[in-house]
């Protein structure tokens, strides 16, 4: 009897847990992309603001070749500078413009 009642109330619990995310889950890729880099890169994202200027930073970091970067933006659109020199000190080149929704993917470079 005792686990029987532990097992529907952890079943109670899984289901209004899952039901309660299912929302934030399905618009989690609305305003998303996914870097992915062809050789090893290192990238520089910004979010785009309401003029179409670069807003604040979202991610700065090193893809590997072959691997992928998830970027969640606020407006849908970014703006990225990548280098191939493997050199934190090294400055960034481009102002790369693109869209990023429904987690389409962006190569760079």
């Amino acid at each position: 009897m005792k686990s029987s009642l532990i097992l529907i109330i952890l079943t109670f619990i899984m289901f209004f847990s899952y039901h309660s995310l299912a929302p934030t889950l399905a618009n989690a890729g609305e305003n998303s992309c996914v870097l992915e880099a062809s050789v090893d890169v290192i990238v520089e994202v910004w979010d785009v603001d309401d003029q179409g200027n670069k807003g604040y930073r979202i991610w700065k970091g090193t893809i590997k070749q072959g691997q992928h970067k998830r970027i969640e933006s606020q407006q849908g659109q970014i703006r990225y500078a990548q280098t191939t020199v493997m050199d934190e000190n090294e400055p960034l080149s481009g102002d790369v413009d693109r869209s990023c929704h429904n987690g389409q993917i962006i190569g760079v470079p």
